[in-house]
This record gives structure tokens, sequence and C-alpha cells, in this order.
């Protein structure tokens, strides 16, 4: 049915297309996704392919039989797709899991383990290096988003697909441009680049970026605005031409933050006895304190001393209604640093070329918050002195609590891979693979409640709060890979590859609640796996179609596995398989004014990995599930003035039978004890259910038309863009609280351009309609309530920004 819609809206298309050059007349070129053609009779439109590397070399996107959306930097900037919170809306069957981590056709990270990795990989420059997929994109050439498992040449942990930024590369020619942003929320942006050619055979660029703006969040109770930005990042791009055959890239960027960036955004909860919070229903209450560790530590120890009788920790502690107003007694914080660089020789001799690729990042980041999410009215009976945050010593008769996430990292990765271009029957890829990466990671609570109750009990003052740390964790990876590419015939072409990609992890880790603190568990896993595909692509010719590929795929993916270390349950989870199966046409028609693309698959999902919450821990499982799905991109340029844009895309997951434990469960809990202890466990079968942040539906449509201003030589554009997604869940239980309901958003932007586009002023606004759409919910344990933390897109933003190119 879906399949079947698709095929008529493209045929309605199509038939717009041919009464279209009489709707728009006398307007200069517009460059875009795929740039209009700057040569052709008249006014009349045509589209021209962008080039991509989604086989490790240069091809026309409508050549490739691989489901792709791609961006030129240019596209990026008239579509307003500044991070990956825009670029979700535009790309089919992409969500962002906390507005940070990518989610293709069902398939990301519902692990929870800090061994297990996204199953929809991020690369720089073709370099398994990843970067901040929440930050700002700039001076890029390109993006290209590859949907399906990946498996032979990006390799492992692309089972959803690959998202390839690719920054703008050093010229031949001395020039730059600059842009200066200022918008609501003071908002202040600048960015720009410059290139600078140093004789025939170096060429450098820099480019970067400074934003800075306030909070979208009001924090009541002092009045703060709170989830700012304040950023900057820089770029160095060297490229060394050693004759026509050789060639060098480096690229080293820097990117930095201090700020009041919310991990989430608000809390939701309908007070409840047992577990603190209604598992089916939401609201602005706070969570019913007898149903909380730190409640019951309180009044059951220290009544009396320094906790009123009766007392309740939660009592009158406001919870703004709006979404976009909390009441907390501390700010968060977030600072973030990260280097990143990649380095790329190539050499060619003849018909073929010789790649070394060299990647390496190094990042830290510290989010801190107020743990409670609340400015609680409660007072102790007087004054007590405890540690309110790391290394912050307060005496006061007020509850403090904050917690701490810590976490540093580096990556280095190594791929050299031989690949021939003879344009015959046969040609070929061929490489090796290396990574290395190393890491830490900790997340911190401090609560009085911990801190009187570890005295109480003769505790050390490293058990005063809660800790779950992993000093190191490291993974070591390498691979062997290989493609083919035959031509049956001039129509028709196969595509075979295989991968064997082995990983070493290792993980030295361990928890300190209210016991001395034990030694540091160590746990390592070893595992390897064949992947690989399969395509047959054919060019049509259907008498309509100025051009058309179909294809069909099989693909065979692998994200690596993890470890549980200390649990009792599962000392490993296995690795994530995905067996895809894949149909597509690529269509150009009406005189290549129209661009139709669609696809149709099919995921056998194997060993899925499920992150679930038991007896106040957390344990990764495997499971199985099914996923079916159709996408359709359109885009119809009829004149050099107008040009449109609509992307649909359908989804089907299921879970296959899977037993397992929801902490949130009103059977769980047993109301005569701490809520830590469950007796017993009550399993729940989550066959028929759906994979978390997969929505069954989204529409993405655009449109923009360009008009001469007067006799000026200035042109006039103005654009609109609508996003509208179905409703999804965020977890694979369910239940009502876990349903994120459908959203919908509406941009638009007014631009002017200068003769030559030599400067440029643009009126834009996001988000008109100002909705606060839930995009990504969190459950906290059960210990704290089991309250809700929700992530809110942006709010309406608009502003003017003005550009200059020379």
């Amino acid at each position: 049915m879906m399949m079947r819609a698709m095929v008529r809206l493209a045929a309605g298309v199509s038939l717009l297309a041919l009464a279209g050059p009489a709707l728009a007349q006398g307007a200069t070129p517009v460059a875009g996704d795929q740039a209009v053609a700057a040569t052709g009779a008249g006014d009349a439109g045509a589209i021209d392919d962008i080039v991509v590397t989604a086989q490790k070399r240069l091809e026309s996107i409508q050549s490739v039989p691989i489901a792709i959306s791609a961006f030129t930097g240019a596209t990026l900037i008239q579509r307003q797709i500044e991070k990956g919170i825009d670029l979700q809306l535009a790309v089919p069957n992409l969500i962002l899991v906390g507005n940070d981590r990518p989610t293709l056709r069902g398939i990301g990270n519902n692990a929870i383990s800090s061994t297990a990795e996204n199953g929809t990989a991020t690369f720089t420059n073709g370099a398994y290096v990843g970067g901040r997929p929440e930050n700002e994109f700039y001076d890029l050439a390109r993006i290209e988003v590859l949907r399906g498992p990946q498996g032979t040449l990006f390799g492992r942990n692309t089972t959803g697909g690959a998202i390839n930024v690719v920054t703008a590369k050093p010229t031949s020619e001395l020039g730059g441009r600059i842009s200066a942003t200022y918008g609501n929320f003071n908002s202040v942006k600048v960015d720009g680049a410059v290139n600078v050619p140093l004789g025939d055979v170096l060429q450098e660029r820099v480019a970067g970026y400074y934003l800075r703006r306030d909070g979208f969040t009001v924090n009541e109770f002092n009045g703060h605005k709170i989830d700012s930005r304040d950023q900057y990042s820089i770029r160095s791009s060297t490229r060394l031409v050693v004759g026509d055959d050789t060639e060098a890239n480096l690229v080293v960027q820097y990117y930095s933050e201090s700020d009041s960036r919310s991990r989430e955004n608000k809390r939701l909860c309908k007070a409840t006895a047992v577990l603190g919070c209604s598992p089916n229903e939401l609201g602005f209450d706070s969570p019913n304190a007898q149903a909380t560790v730190f409640q019951r530590l309180l009044a059951g120890f220290f009544t009396g001393t320094v906790f009123p009788a009766g007392g309740n920790i939660y009592a009158g502690a406001p919870n703004p209604t709006d979404l976009r107003r909390v009441a907390a007694d501390t700010d968060p914080t977030f600072k973030a640093d990260e280097l990143l660089a990649t380095f790329e020789v190539v050499h060619k001799f003849g018909d073929y070329s010789l790649t070394s690729l060299t990647g390496y990042s190094r990042a830290t980041t510290e989010a801190n918050t107020d743990y409670d999410n609340a400015a609680l009215p409660f007072r102790f009976l007087k004054p007590i002195t405890y540690e309110a945050s790391r290394g912050n010593i307060v005496t006061t008769d007020q509850l403090l609590t904050t917690d701490s996430f810590i976490a540093k990292g580096h990556t280095f990765t190594q791929e050299l891979r031989l690949a021939s271009n003879t344009g015959k029957a046969f040609d070929f890829t061929v490489g090796g693979f290396y990574l290395k990466s190393s890491g830490s990671a900790s997340f911190e609570i401090w609560h009085p409640a911990l801190e009187l109750a570890a005295i109480a009990f003769g505790l050390p003052p490293a058990s005063r709060h809660f800790i779950n740390e992993s000093p190191k964790s490291t993974t070591e990876s390498y691979a062997a890979f290989g493609e083919a590419y035959l031509k049956l015939s001039e129509r028709t072409k196969v595509t075979a590859g295989l991968r064997y990609s082995h990983d070493d992890k290792f993980i030295r880790t361990r928890s300190i609640l209210l016991a001395p603190p034990p030694a540091f568990t160590e746990a390592s896993t070893a595992s390897g796996r064949v992947t690989g595909k399969i395509a047959v692509d054919y060019k049509a010719d259907f008498g309509f179609t100025d051009e058309s590929l179909l294809y069909a795929s099989f693909a065979h993916g692998y994200k690596a596995g993890g470890l549980n270390p200390g649990s009792n349950v599962a000392r490993t989870f296995k690795p994530e398989i995905v067996d895809a199966f894949e149909a597509g046409i690529k269509n150009q028609l009406a005189g290549r004014t129209v661009q139709a693309n669609f696809t149709g698959f099919y995921y056998d999902y194997k060993d899925l990995q499920l992150g679930q919450r038991i007896n106040g821990g957390a344990v990764t499982s495997n499971g199985s599930a099914r996923i079916l799905g159709a996408e359709a991109e359109f885009l119809w340029v009829p004149t050099r003035a107008f040009r449109a844009n609509l992307n649909l895309s359908y989804l089907d997951t299921r879970i296959n039978s899977f037993l397992t434990v929801d902490a949130a469960n009103p059977a769980q809990a047993n109301p005569n004890v701490p809520p830590v202890v469950i007796t017993p466990a009550v399993t729940i079968d989550l066959g028929g259910n759906e994979l978390p942040y997969a929505p069954h539906f989204k529409v993405n449509a655009g449109a923009q038309y360009t008009l001469a201003v007067g006799g000026t030589g200035w042109n006039a554009t103005l654009r609109g863009d609508y996003t509208n997604q179905s409703r999804y869940f965020a977890r694979e239980f369910n239940t009502p609280n876990d349903r994120i309901a459908s959203w919908s958003l509406v941009n638009a932007l007014l631009r002017f351009d200068s003769p030559g586009d030599r400067y440029g002023v643009e009126l834009w606004v996001k988000n008109i309609g100002d909705k606060a759409n839930i995009t990504n919910s969190i459950i906290e344990d059960a210990q704290v309530g089991s309250y809700r933390n929700v992530r809110v897109l942006e709010p309406r933003t608009f502003g003017v920004t003005a550009r200059a190119n020379f």
C-alpha cells in the first residue's frame, strides 16, 4: 500500500513538472541539494547530481545502488540545517535520541553499557572518529546519510547506516566568506572561512564559528535562563598537491563549549504510592517521597535529630506546567572539548589508486545537573555540613543534591585501501582497517541522605556519595575488506563485498552505594564476524524517464558486542546482526527536472542489544526483531527559479518474544521494602512491541521561489519547510508513559542576494508555531521515584543573518 501510494505520488509530481515552467520565470540559478544547472536554454530547470563517496569512490548519487540522502554546503544553508537536530528533519527514517545519538530505520543504541556503541556511525571525511552531531555544522562540502547496513566498506557498527560529514577542501583561489547572525534569546553567531593558496603545491583553508545565546528554559527558582550555548570551533584544512598523481589532505579541528546545556529539559511525574510516579500517566507532580530511597534513609535513621517527624522531602516542591520552565535549586553546567584530525593521502598510478586514511580524536565532557530536578521547600531541623557537589562543602538546612557525568576518551584509526578505476567490466576496492580507543567515564550522585547514612554506618569518605566509575575501557579492532564491481552488460552491474572484523574489548569498573568501596571488576570479550553485501543494479529505459536505476541488495551487518561487568545475569552481550533485504529505483524524469527515488526494505534483526534496569543495576541482553519499511525522496526543479522537495518514510518494527523485567512495572515494587529490592522479579514478554524511536510515518516538504528585485540586480528567495513525524515510543516496553506524541515543525526564510552573490541578507524563523515538541524521554531509577526526564525541541527562534563573500 505504501509503495503504491508513493508511485502514484511520483506520477503526480511528474505531471506537475510538465506544466512547471509556467509557474516561475526570469530568475537566476539557485544552488541546492543537486545544484540547478547553470547551463541550458532559457529558464528551463535541470538537476545536477551530487557526487558522493558512498562506495569509497567518487560517483553520482543516482548511480549508486544505496539509499542515500546528500546535502551540499549550499543546501545546508538554504534549508537551515545547522546541526544534527535539523538534519533529522530532512532525512527519511532518521531520528536523534537525546538530540545527539542518531537512529536510522529504528537502529541506534538501545544498550546500557559503556562498552556499547551506536548502530548508526558518524564519520568525518570518511574516518571513523565520530564528532558531536549536536554541534553546529560549518564550512562543509556535503553531508552524506547512507541508510541501511554499510558493513563492507564503512565497517563495524553501521547496522543502521552511516553519516559522513565531509569538510570543505582548500582551493587554488584566494578568497573566503563571513556571516554574522543575531536572533532572539540574544543569540549571536559568527562563522566564516578563508582560503589561502600558498603556491601551486600547497593550499590552506581556515574556518570556524562562535555561538552564544541565552537559554531556552527558565529556572523559576533563581530567574536564570538555562540550556544556553557558549561554544566555538576552529578548523585548519591543508592540501598538498604533488604533481598530477598524489594529493594529501590534513584536517585538524578543535571544539570547546562551556555553558548550561541541559541533558534533559523537564521532569514529568504523576505522583503515586509504591513506585513514586505513575507508570501510565504523566503530570507535573514530584515523586511520592515514600517510594524513594532517600526519604526512607532520612526518615528511618535521622527522625528527631536532623529530619522532622513526618517530614516529606518533596512536599510543596514546585514543578511549573510549562515545558520550558523548571524550578531547581542548582543550574546545569556543561563543559566539553574535542580535538579531531583526519589525514588522507591518495596516490594514483594508471587506473589504480592507493589511499591511506588516518583519524584521531580526543574528547572530554563534564555535565552537572540538579539530581532531584527540584527546588525543595523542605528544611532540616538544623543546618548540617555535607558535600553538595564535587568539592563543594556546604553548611545549610537546605537539601541540595547534584549529579555529574564525566567522560574522557581518544580514538585512533588507520585505513589503507587499493582501488581500481578501469571503467571496464571489472573494478574493485580492497583494504584493511585498524582502530584503537580508550576512555574513562563516571556517574556520581551527591545527596545528604547518602552522606549522613554513610557516616552513621561508619563507612569511609569514598562511600559518602554514589559513584559508578569505569576508569579504563578499551577497544581494539581490525578488519580486512574487499568489494568488487562486475559489469554484466552496459546496463547491468553486480556489486559484491566481504569484510572480516574482529573486536577486543576490556573494562575496569565498580559501583559504590552505602558500602565499603569494592575492588574493581575487570572483564574482557573478543568477537569476530564476517559481513558483506551483494547488489544488482540495472539501468532501465522505460521511455517516460530520462534515466532510471533499479537495484536489489542483501547486506549482512554487524555491531560489536560488549560487557556487563559484575552482572550475575550475563557477563557479556552478543554482537548485533542485521540481515537486510532492500530494493529500490532511482529516476530522473521530465527533462531531468524531476528526481524520484523509492526504496523498500526488510530487516531480520538478530541479537538486538536491549539494556534493562534490574535490581537497581543495569544489564544489556540480546533479543531479536524484524523491521520493514519504505522511503521516497522527490526533487522538482521545473525552472531555474523554483524548486521543491518532498520526503516520505514508513517504518514498521516488531520485537520478537523477549522476556525481561520493567522496573517501572507496578507489580515489581514491594511497598514493605526499599524499591532497590525486587521480590520476586516479575517478567513480561515484549513480543509484538515496537522498537524505541521508530515512528511509523514521517513527511518532510519544502519549496523555494527566487525572483529578481526590480532592476537592482538583486534576487529574493522565499523558502518554507514542513516536517511531521508520527508518534513513537521511548522504550521497548511501549507503556503509555513511553509514548512520544506526534509532532510537526514549520520553518521559513527570506533571503536577498546581490549580483554575483557578493553579499546576502537573510531573515529566518524556525518552529513558527512555537511548539514544545517532546522528542525524547528517559526513565529514572525506581530508587528516586521512576519519574521521566524529557527533551523538548527548540522553541520559536528568529533572526537576521548577513553574509559576504570575498
